[in-house]
């Protein structure tokens, strides 16, 4: 019974079936991959149950195939070699697996960072009671694209009697911010802008606020533009950008301020009136406020994107108490409990993060596009790494220290096609020393076959045949 147990697991039929069976979970992944992305290949298919169980068996065979030669001869040393240097391959691979870490790193000049995030996401509910420090009450690795929502119940009970529920994910989400002026003075009914700016190549128009619904200022990348409430702040640096403040709270008067990237200074400045056209003197850019609300209260909201649009975000809404709320991926807030306003609470939908243990700066970022268009033929970034030296990060020159292994992945554009940002792909991999010693092994196991196999086999190599029994 045993060896005919054995017999199946060292079998070649088994071996083929094995081979054909991973070839074909291979051709499936890589259109999954095509179709989905990387990620969603990763969690459906590479690191599904099946697939560690079809390697799992693929080892057992290539042990038993080895096993069943034994005494081993010297003809049998590169055979045993070459299945041994595979199934060492594929250890490597699964520790690479479940020990590896995939992530990234996005830095503009002079930006400094001392971690990286991998594209698992978290859960984060921070609790403050009567305006002491937050304290971390939930703490949950979440998967909401595997695991929604609607097919799962995602519930913590929080401090007292409140309680967290999670109703909706949305992968790739756009958001809609609907400002609805308010005729009444409430507190919590801030001033609220729609500005534009534009010249003939480019026409950009977003919502600006004083409430946390909306931002206070909008980055074009070489330009900004701010609305501020008080007097005219002075610029720490020179910089293109255009600064609306509100002097005084109880006066609907506008104001404006235009800077250059040349001096401190502002270049132009006066008051300001809604739908009136004005120049920046830079780019041949003008702006306008095309609505002005003094109170005004944001609703924002988030839709499934189509699949045309590009500025998406993943995004989940959340119930706390029978208040409902949106929290959109990196973009934490905080929500009130009940209404005495003595509970709060900051939840944060995350990428997990994780520590480099050594800064990395951003010095500076080359790109060079083919003669003649604006396709880039090549990029590399120059950092600085814990502020000792300089090491230049190319496509084929990534930078190793501490165990990771640093590449130059990609870069970001602003809105005038010039480059902001640099992205590098971190790598952790400590089943790599496993992989090169396998394919080592295989190429040196096949390498003894060829050659040792005819001198040490019983068989007459061909040369012997040739030359007959007189030689």
């Amino acid at each position: 019974m045993w060896r005919r147990v054995f017999g199946f697991f060292s079998s070649i039929k088994l071996a083929v079936f094995l081979i054909l069976g991973l070839a074909a979970l291979l051709a499936v992944g890589t259109f999954y991959e095509a179709e989905n992305g990387t990620a969603a290949a990763q969690r459906v298919i590479y690191k599904s149950w099946f697939v560690h169980l079809e390697m799992l068996l693929l080892v057992i065979n290539l042990s038993g195939a080895a096993l069943d030669r034994y005494p081993w001869k010297k003809h049998h040393i590169g055979f045993v070699i070459t299945h041994l240097g595979i199934i060492t391959l594929i250890a490597g691979s699964f520790i690479t697996q479940q020990k590896g870490i995939d992530g990234n790193i996005a830095l503009g000049v002079n930006e400094t960072t001392d971690n990286f995030f991998v594209p698992n996401t978290e859960l984060h509910i921070y609790q403050s009671l009567d305006g002491k420090p937050f304290a971390l009450i939930v703490h949950d690795p979440v998967d909401f694209e595997k695991n929604p929502p609607e097919k799962k119940s995602y519930d913590y009970k929080l401090v007292d009697d409140d309680h967290a529920h999670v109703l909706r994910f949305i992968e790739k989400a756009q958001r809609k911010t609907e400002v609805i002026g308010k005729n009444d003075k409430d507190s919590s009914h801030l001033p609220s802008l729609r500005f534009r700016i534009y010249n003939d190549k480019i026409s950009v128009s977003e919502w600006l606020g004083l409430d946390k619904e909306l931002p206070p200022f909008y980055d074009l990348g070489p330009a900004t533009i701010t609305f501020i409430l008080g007097p005219l702040p002075k610029p720490p640096s020179p910089r293109n950008q255009i600064v609306i403040f509100k002097p005084k709270m109880n006066s609907p008067d506008l104001r404006f301020a235009v800077f250059s990237n040349q001096k401190l200074e502002p270049i132009r400045m006066g008051p300001l009136k809604p739908k009136t056209e004005y120049a920046t003197g830079w780019m041949n850019l003008k702006f306008s406020v095309i609505d002005y609300f003094e109170h005004a209260e944001a609703i924002t909201s988030y839709v499934t994107a189509n699949d045309e649009s590009k500025d998406t975000t993943s995004a989940v809404e959340i119930e706390i108490n029978g208040n409902r709320d949106w929290f959109e991926l990196e973009n934490p807030h905080e929500v009130k409990a009940d209404g005495s306003g003595r509970n709060s609470y900051f939840v944060s939908f995350t990428r997990k993060k994780y520590e480099l243990g050594f800064d990395l700066t951003l010095k500076k970022f080359k790109l060079v596009n083919y003669g003649g268009s604006q396709l880039p033929a090549s990029y590399e970034s120059t950092v600085s790494v814990d502020h000792k030296g300089k090491e230049v990060i190319s496509m084929n020159n990534p930078l190793k220290n501490k165990g990771y292994t640093i590449y130059q992945s990609s870069y970001e554009s602003d809105q005038w096609n010039q480059p902001a940002l640099s992205v590098f792909s971190v790598n952790f991999d400590p089943g790599r020393p496993f992989k090169y010693a396998g394919a080592l092994c295989i190429v040196g196991g096949i390498g003894t076959m060829f050659y040792w196999k005819p001198k040490y086999s019983r068989k007459p190599s061909r040369k012997n045949v040739e030359r007959g029994p007189l030689t």
